[in-house]
């Protein structure tokens, strides 16, 4: 028996210098030839005659696929356009054939009227959008012809240089203005005003010496065009460890989030006032900022950007052949006799809720949602009783880029926390399966504190901070507000693990509801991971290969005496947490001072604490 054919899919570039769309574009080349069943085929506009450019196309495009002077697509092949790309379909005159396409749309710029990419618009395709807002902004023309997906793009780590500790790297500021150079100058005169050492780049420089270059930086200013559809650099200076100063655009609104991962200027004094922030923050914001970056690139890595990719490609007659255009296509829920989300990680919050969602979108047959954290139960405007048709409504957008996913979840930390959320969460699906993980709530506690800290949400120091706590809680009125006291500051009670599972369990059978140890997602990768991938009901021999997700942790720092006094409080919650089954031991040096101080209080004696137990 001869072997099935490959299915090709057929790519065009017009290369005359390296571009960010270039190299997105190369990525979903490999991304075809890593599926099964398929193969990429290239062709080139001309074959550069420079050295340095022929370089660059071997590596983007060499050896990953066949070149071929034109295209000469099969019956049952793939059409992929990417930009102008469409230029070569009609000089070709192939423009009638019936073969599916998939357009790759980088920039906001295809929704402008009146633009030769806004009119590509009315051509019908399958749509994959780079990030959530130039979705957005090609569905509002009215014009968009065939289904709409949301991928964001991925970053390809094998290429970046992650640099030595901040202290010990060469450089100072870096200012990337190549897309803006008479706003980096301006920026570069306002530092030279406030003495910061730095260096300006306002020509294009090669890739590989741009990434050793932010390898080698304490902070990055990023300076991008308004109307970006996903700006790399951002993220790409994230990954290399830098401090990110930047500004608003379209295209890194999905993940620069101000004083969270990053810092935000408008124009030159303000970026100069954040730049000279970042140079000067304390030891302990600096890594919030870069662990929670370091977070955020792990959301936006080409294993998943490549996941999805294949769960449309995989799908593509049927949605190719589906009638009318589709500016949300519907998600398919063949298997699927429920809603639309079959299960959700919902806390405790920094316990690596992310981490555990950054394995399971790695598997091909779960759909995590394109925003880690979806918030959708605990939004200010969330009305107890909403429809479960109209929740589905509100999660769509979320899981267009999962539609051939066997089951779809979503993380949302809170949700374990708020008294109210388990009975929506109950009444939305009554199937609905629950991941919950925790840590040690000392460790935990400390942990929330330096993150809101960090975020420019806190500023009393730790002891009054705990302190405080039941004062300002009692006095929020509206928990669910977006700066509520509930969610930013209940840093000892979202360590009252056995309230929250018990409301769980009022609600939920307990074969619905999964508890992992944090300890045990870190050191014990494999198993743990098989045994969530069991209790979600999928194929637990795909592998999903483990990942760096936490970086410092300000829940190390010692602070003896908070520790001993936390855990003294935390006490009776221990014996209530051993009566559902989950323990938790702190480390040996703490256990002794706790012991010492509160061995005649506790009935359960030292054996709590033993190695032993450490369950």
């Amino acid at each position: 028996m001869s072997p099935t054919p490959l299915r090709k899919v057929w790519f065009y570039r017009d290369y005359r210098r390296f571009t960010g769309g270039h190299l997105k574009h190369a990525h979903y080349f490999d991304h075809v030839r890593r599926l099964p069943g398929f193969e990429p085929i290239m062709t080139l506009a001309r074959w550069p005659a420079e050295p340095a450019l022929r370089e660059q196309v071997e590596a983007l495009w060499g050896g990953r696929g066949e070149f071929v002077p034109r295209w000469a697509p099969g019956p049952d092949d793939v059409l992929f356009l990417g930009g102008e790309d469409w230029r070569y379909l009609a000089a070709a005159g192939l423009e009638n054939l019936p073969n599916p396409r998939i357009n790759l749309v980088q920039g906001v710029r295809h929704a402008s009227p009146g633009t030769e990419l806004g009119t590509y618009l009315a051509k019908r395709a399958l749509r994959i959008c780079v990030s959530a807002e130039v979705a957005d902004a090609v569905l509002a023309t009215g014009t968009v012809n065939g289904p709409v997906f949301t991928i964001p793009n991925g970053l390809d780590m094998a290429g970046v240089a992650v640099g030595p500790s901040v202290r010990a790297r060469g450089r100072g500021v870096v200012i990337v203005g190549y897309k803006q150079p008479a706003l980096a100058r301006a920026l570069s005169t306002r530092l030279d005003e406030r003495n910061l050492r730095h260096e300006t780049f306002v020509d294009f420089v090669d890739r590989r010496d741009f990434l050793a270059l932010l390898g080698d930086a304490e902070v990055a200013v990023c300076l991008p065009w308004a109307e970006e559809g996903f700006y790399l650099p951002a993220l790409e200076a994230m990954a290399s460890g830098c401090t990110v100063v930047t500004m608003d655009c379209v295209g890194n609104r999905s993940f620069c989030r101000p004083r969270d991962n990053c810092l935000i200027g408008t124009d030159a004094d303000s970026l100069a006032d954040a730049t000279q922030h970042a140079v000067k923050m304390s030891a302990v914001e600096r890594d919030a900022l870069r662990a929670r970056a370091r977070e955020t690139i792990c959301a936006h890595t080409l294993d998943i950007e490549r996941a999805r990719f294949h769960a449309v490609l995989r799908d593509i007659d049927r949605l190719w052949h589906t009638d009318g255009p589709q500016p949300r296509p519907p998600i398919d829920h063949a298997g699927h006799k429920g809603r639309l989300v079959d299960f959700m990680i919902i806390g405790a919050q920094k316990c690596g809720t992310t981490m555990l969602s950054q394995f399971l979108a790695q598997h091909s047959d779960i759909g995590m949602s394109s925003q880690k954290e979806v918030h959708l139960f605990d939004a200010p405007d969330y009305r107890p009783g909403t429809d479960a048709a109209d929740i589905d409504a509100r999660y769509r957008r979320y899981f267009e880029h999962a539609p051939d996913a066997l089951i779809r979840g979503e993380a949302t930390p809170i949700y374990m926390y708020l008294p109210d959320v388990a009975a929506e969460l109950k009444r939305y699906n009554a199937d609905l399966k629950l991941i919950v993980l925790l840590r040690d709530p000392v460790d935990r506690a400390l942990s929330e504190y330096y993150m809101q800290k960090a975020r420019g949400r806190e500023t009393k120091p730790l002891w009054l901070a705990l302190l405080c706590e039941p004062r300002r809680l009692w006095r929020e009125a509206d928990p669910r507000r977006s700066r509520s006291e509930t969610r930013e500051h209940g840093y000892r009670s979202r360590g009252l693990y056995s309230l929250q599972l018990r409301r769980l369990y009022r609600h939920f059978d307990r074969d619905r509801i999964l508890v992992v140890r944090r300890d045990d997602l870190l050191h014990h990768h494999d198993d743990t991971v098989r045994r969530v991938l069991e209790f979600l009901g999928v194929p637990a021999t795909v592998p999903v290969p483990p990942a760096v997700v936490l970086g410092s942790d300000e829940s190390r720092k010692p602070h003896r005496l908070a520790r001993v006094l936390l855990r003294l409080s935390y006490l009776q919650e221990s014996v209530r947490l051993r009566r559902l089954g989950v323990r938790f031991a702190p480390s040996g040096d703490t256990r002794k001072r706790v012991y010492q101080l509160a061995g005649p209080f506790d009935r359960s004696g030292p054996a709590y604490y033993t190695d032993r137990n450490r369950v």
